[in-house]
């Protein structure tokens, strides 16, 4: 089910995410992991916003920023999901 699109509901997932760990007290014990998924949730607001800009499409191309601000969000998030994880595992 896509409520916003793609990139705008991956974004409110991992925001709602972070909110979720604050509440159940996760997020003091793995701060730096949480801190690259509330990056990658920014860079995929950042990815969506070329999607939706005409001008970006006449001067940078609204597909490379796209693609770039989403390989970038996915990396962030994939560094945070394991450092996050490594870091309550320790715990």
């Amino acid at each position: 089910m896509v409520l916003f699109g793609g990139l705008l509901d991956m974004a409110l997932v991992l925001f709602l995410v972070l909110v979720f760990a604050e509440y159940a007290k996760l997020r003091s014990k793995a701060d730096k992991g949480f801190k690259f998924i509330a990056g990658a949730a920014l860079l995929f607001l950042l990815a969506a916003s070329f999607g939706g800009l005409a001008v970006w499409g006449q001067v940078f191309g609204a597909v490379y920023g796209l693609w770039l601000f989403e390989i970038i969000g996915w990396i962030f998030l994939l560094i945070g999901a394991i450092w996050a994880a490594l870091d309550l595992a320790k715990k």
